[in-house]
C-alpha cells in the first residue's frame, strides 16, 4: 500500500482519532460524530466477524439511506471484505442476480426482510449499538485490495459488477487534492448508493475530516438543497448534469451557498452553466468526466464563461489527482495535440476489473507501452483529444457512430447543433433500429422551455444547419427528461416514448414536415429505438 492511498477505514479512524467530537454524519435529527460512527462501526465489525465476514468475502447490502448504511459499510471494509450496495426497490429478479454474482454468504438487511435462501444479518437504528465497544483491528489490507462493487448495466441484460480497490476512493482526497473536503465542508449524500459517486459523497469527506449530510429520500429536489445549506452547512457536491439542469430550471437559488460544485456524468448544457456562473460567480463550478471504472472522477475543468460560447463546447479537463490521461489513436499510440483518438485512463483509479469476467477484464484494461513504459489502462470508449494546453476534450463515444443509409453520422454533432437553439434546454439523438439491428434513422427527443421551438420548428431549424440526412427522422419534444435513479437521463424511458403511437395533429403534409415524414417508431413497434444514449 503506497502512503499515498490509504485505506478507506485507516483514512477515516486517523480523524476520529484526532478529532473525535468532530461531525461525521447528519440524518435529520440525528448527529453522530466520528469517535460515535467509529464506536458503531467495529461493534458491526465485531458482529459481523463473527459470522464469517473477513478478506475475500464480498457482502451484500439491502438497505435505506440512513446512517446504519455508512456504518455498515465501514464495519464491512473494517473486516477486510468489500461491500456491494443494493436498491430495496429491485425486481427480485435483478437482486438474485447481484447475489448470486457476488457468492453471497450473508446479506445485510433492515426491517425483518428475508432475501430467499440467503443467511441475513440485520441492522437497525444505531442508537441501539453498545457505546462502550472495543476497538476492533482490522484485517491486514492494502490499497489495492477490493473495497466496494458497483453494478452497471451489462449488454447482456445482467447486471455487471466493477471491483473497487481502496485506493481509488482515497486517491483523491490527500492533502492538495480536490477542492471543498476536509475540516469545515460538508457533502450531501445524494447520489444513489449503488453508484461510485455514492463514494465520492461519503468518504470523500469522512477520509479527509469533513461531514456528510444525508438526504432521507430520493429522487433529490432543489427543495431539499436549499434545506441541507440552511441546516447543515452543505457547501461541496457532485450532481449529473441532467439534475444540474432540472435544479436550475425549476429553482436556480437553491445552489445559494455551495461553494465547490461538479456537474457530470453527461454533456454539460452550456446555457445552464451560463445561468449559475452569472447567479454564482464565485461558486467554484467544475465539468467531471470519468467512468466506474476509474471511481468517481478522471478529469475536472473550473469552467469559465468563455467555455459556455466555446465552438467545441465545456472541456472536460486535466486528471484529478493519481490518475493520468492518455489519448491514443487506432494503432495504440498516444495522439498528437488536437488529434482525435480513444480515451483511455491510468492511475490509482482504475478498477480491479469485472466481478467473475476475467475475458472483459482483460480487454478494456490492457496494459499498453507509453513513452517506452508498460501501462495499465481502462479504454473508455470515449473520443477526444488534448489541445495546446493539455485540455482534454470529449469528442462522444467510439460505439455511438451509426450508419444511416450508407452515410456514418455521428450524433453528437445533431446534438450539438440542437441545442444551439433558443429554448432547448438539453437534447439526445437515438438511433431507430429495425429486426436485425439495422439503423433506419434517428430519433431526437428534446426538452424545451416555452418559448423552445416546436417540432416544427425544431425540424426546420435543423434542416438550416445540417445536411438533410443528418436531420432527425422522429422528434419529440418533452418539458423535462425523464431521470434514472443515478440522476442520468433514463434511456429505457427515451426509447418507450419514441416507440409509443401518438395522435396526429394535422395530416400528412410535404415531406420535410412532421406529418410528412413516415414515423417509423410509429409503426407496430417494427422499428424501435436502441443503442447507447451516453454522453
Amino acid at each position: 500500500m503506497s502512503e499515498d492511498t490509504p485505506l478507506i477505514h485507516t483514512a477515516f479512524r486517523a480523524h476520529a482519532r484526532s478529532r473525535p467530537e468532530a461531525t461525521a454524519l447528519r440524518h435529520r435529527d440525528v448527529v453522530l460524530t466520528y469517535a460515535a460512527l467509529d464506536r458503531i462501526s467495529d461493534a458491526l465489525a465485531a458482529r459481523l466477524s463473527e459470522r464469517g465476514v473477513g478478506p475475500g468475502r464480498i457482502v451484500p447490502l439491502l438497505l435505506s439511506r440512513a446512517p446504519h448504511q455508512v456504518a455498515v459499510e465501514l464495519a464491512v471494509l473494517k473486516c477486510g471484505a468489500a461491500y456491494a450496495n443494493i436498491d430495496p426497490a429491485w425486481p427480485a429478479g435483478r437482486v438474485g442476480a447481484v447475489l448470486e454474482q457476488v457468492s453471497a454468504r450473508l446479506v445485510v438487511t433492515e426491517g425483518g426482510r428475508e432475501v430467499g435462501p440467503y443467511p441475513v444479518f440485520e441492522v437497525a437504528d444505531v442508537a441501539h449499538v453498545a457505546a462502550d465497544a472495543p476497538e476492533f483491528a482490522s484485517a491486514p489490507q492494502s490499497g489495492d485490495d477490493p473495497a466496494m462493487i458497483f453494478f452497471t448495466s451489462g449488454t447482456t441484460g445482467t447486471p455487471k459488477g466493477v471491483v473497487v480497490p481502496h485506493r481509488a476512493v482515497t486517491r483523491m482526497f490527500r492533502p492538495g487534492g480536490l477542492p471543498g473536503f476536509g475540516p469545515g465542508h460538508v457533502s450531501p449524500q445524494a447520489a444513489a448508493p449503488m453508484w461510485d459517486m455514492h463514494a465520492y459523497d461519503v468518504w470523500g469527506q469522512l477520509t479527509s475530516g469533513g461531514a456528510v449530510a444525508m438526504f432521507p429520500r430520493t429522487p433529490v429536489l432543489p427543495g431539499m438543497l436549499r434545506e441541507q445549506v440552511r441546516t447543515a452547512g452543505v457547501d461541496t457536491m457532485f450532481l449529473t448534469s441532467s439534475l444540474f439542469n432540472l435544479f436550475v430550471d425549476e429553482d436556480l437559488e437553491c445552489f445559494d451557498g455551495v461553494r465547490q460544485l461538479i456537474v457530470g456524468g453527461e454533456k454539460l448544457s452550456p446555457h445552464h452553466i451560463r445561468a449559475v456562473l452569472e447567479r454564482f460567480p464565485e461558486t467554484d463550478l467544475r465539468n467531471g468526466y470519468g467512468p466506474a471504472e476509474n471511481c468517481m472522477l478522471t478529469t475536472t475543468h473550473v469552467i469559465t464563461p468563455a467555455d459556455c460560447a466555446a465552438p467545441e463546447g465545456i472541456p472536460v479537463g486535466r486528471p484529478v489527482p493519481g490518475t493520468e490521461v492518455y489519448v491514443l489513436d487506432e494503432d495504440g499510440r498516444p495522439c498528437r495535440t488536437g488529434q482525435l483518438g480513444e480515451v483511455v485512463a491510468a492511475g490509482n483509479g482504475l478498477a480491479v476489473g469485472y466481478l467473475g469476467h476475467d475475458g472483459l477484464t482483460a480487454e478494456k484494461f490492457p496494459t499498453v507501452t507509453v513513452e517506452g513504459r508498460p501501462v495499465r489502462v481502462y479504454r473508455t470508449g470515449d473520443l477526444g483529444f488534448f489541445d495546446a494546453s493539455g485540455t482534454l476534450h470529449f469528442r462522444g463515444r467510439l460505439d455511438r457512430q451509426v450508419k444511416v443509409g450508407g452515410v456514418r453520422i455521428e450524433p453528437a454533432e445533431i446534438e450539438f447543433a440542437a441545442r444551439e437553439l433558443a429554448g432547448v434546454r438539453d437534447c439526445v439523438v437515438l438511433p431507430l433500429t429495425e429486426p436485425g439491428e439495422q439503423v433506419a434513422g434517428l430519433a431526437l427527443c428534446y426538452a424545451a422551455s416555452a418559448d423552445g421551438p416546436d417540432e416544427r420548428a425544431m425540424r426546420a431549424e435543423l434542416l438550416r444547419r445540417l445536411p438533410a440526412n443528418m436531420v432527425p427522422h422522429v422528434l419529440r419534444r418533452l418539458e423535462h427528461f425523464p431521470l434514472t435513479q443515478n440522476g442520468k437521463v433514463d434511456q429505457a424511458e427515451l426509447r418507450r416514448v419514441v416507440a409509443s403511437p401518438r395522435p396526429r395533429t394535422r395530416p400528412p403534409g410535404r415531406a420535410g414536415e412532421e406529418g410528412g415524414v413516415r414515423d417509423r417508431a410509429h409503426v407496430s413497434h417494427d422499428v424501435r429505438a436502441g443503442g447507447d444514449l451516453a454522453g
